[in-house]
C-alpha cells in the first residue's frame, strides 16, 4: 500500500506572531513543530504499512524551514520525504495550498492508494486542507475517523460524529482526515533522529517543478483574504473560593452587593 501524509509544521501556538501587513502567519524565526494530529496520521500510516506493507511518502508545503519537520518524519518511519517550498507559495490560503498539495500527490508514481491528513492544523483550526485535495483528486474521503481496518480493496472507517458511530466501507485510493483518538504517536529514538538528520535525503519541489502557474498559488491564487485583525477582549477574572456553605453564601451575597446586582435590604432578608 502507498500512502502519502501530509504534514504541516506549525508555530507554536503562544509564539504565533502576524505579518499586519499581509495579514498572514510569520512562520520564519519561530519555535516549530509538527501539527499534532498530523503525527497522529503519520503514526497511524506507519502501522498500516506494517500490516499491508508498502511505502510512506510525506508531503509538506512551507517555508525551507519545514525540512525540519519532514526529517523529523522520516526518523518517525517515512520511506521518502516531498518540501513543496517556493517564495511564490508564501501567503496561501487553504485553496491555493490544497492546490499545490494535489498537484504534487498526482504527479506521484505509483499514485497512492491512500492519503492522510490531520483532521485540522492548530495554527488556523479550518479543517479545509484534507476535503480540498479529496476535491481536487476527485477521491472518495471521510473527516475526523477514528478507527481504519483494511478488508481486502477497501477499508472500513469509523468516526464518532455527534454522538453517534459512523462506520463506512471506502475503495481506494481515498482520502481520510484523522482525529485523535485515532491513535497515540510514538517515541522517535535519538539513533533515528540522527540518522535522518544527517544521513536522509529531502527532495525539493518548486512552483516550476509542479508545472504551476504564479496566479494559481500563494496570495494570487488565494479565494480568501484577512482584511482586518481584531484583538479579543480580555476575558474577566475568576476567584476560587472555598469554606464552608454558609460562607460561601455569605461571599456571593457581599460580592453581587458590590456589583449593585443585589441590593442590601434583599440580602438580609
Amino acid at each position: 500500500m502507498d500512502i502519502v501524509v501530509c504534514i504541516k509544521q506549525v508555530p507554536d501556538v503562544p509564539n504565533i506572531r502576524i505579518d499586519e501587513h499581509r495579514m498572514t502567519i510569520i512562520r520564519e524565526g519561530v519555535e516549530s513543530i509538527i501539527n499534532p494530529l498530523d503525527c497522529v496520521a503519520l503514526e497511524a500510516a506507519v502501522d498500516l504499512r506494517e500490516r499491508q506493507g508498502g511505502r510512506i511518502t510525506v508531503l509538506s508545503m512551507g517555508p525551507p524551514q519545514s525540512e525540519e519537520a519532514l526529517r523529523e518524519a522520516l526518523a518517525f518511519g517515512a520511506d521518502q520525504a516531498i518540501l513543496l517550498t517556493d517564495p511564490a507559495f508564501g501567503g496561501a490560503d487553504t485553496l491555493a495550498t490544497s492546490h499545490v498539495l494535489a498537484t504534487a500527490i498526482s504527479m506521484l508514481k505509483p499514485f497512492p492508494d491512500l492519503v492522510l491528513c490531520g483532521r485540522q492544523t492548530i495554527d488556523s483550526d479550518t479543517g479545509h486542507v484534507g476535503p480540498q485535495i479529496a476535491e481536487e483528486l476527485d477521491l472518495p474521503q471521510v473527516c475526523g475517523v477514528n478507527e481504519i481496518d483494511l478488508q481486502g480493496d477497501s477499508l472500513v472507517v469509523k468516526r464518532l460524529y455527534d454522538g453517534f458511530l459512523d462506520t463506512f466501507r471506502v475503495n481506494t485510493p481515498a482520502l481520510l482526515t484523522v482525529s485523535q483518538e485515532l491513535s497515540s504517536p510514538h517515541h522517535i529514538p535519538l539513533a533515528d533522529l540522527e540518522r535522518a538528520f544527517s544521513d536522509r535525503e529531502i527532495i525539493r519541489w518548486a512552483m516550476k517543478d509542479l508545472n504551476l502557474k504564479p496566479e494559481e498559488v500563494g496570495l494570487g491564487g488565494s479565494a480568501t483574504r484577512a482584511w482586518k485583525l481584531h484583538k479579543a477582549a480580555p476575558k474577566r477574572r475568576g476567584e476560587v473560593v472555598t469554606g464552608s456553605p454558609q460562607s460561601l453564601v455569605e461571599h456571593l451575597i457581599r460580592k453581587l452587593e458590590a456589583l449593585s446586582i443585589l441590593d442590601e435590604e434583599s440580602g438580609n432578608e
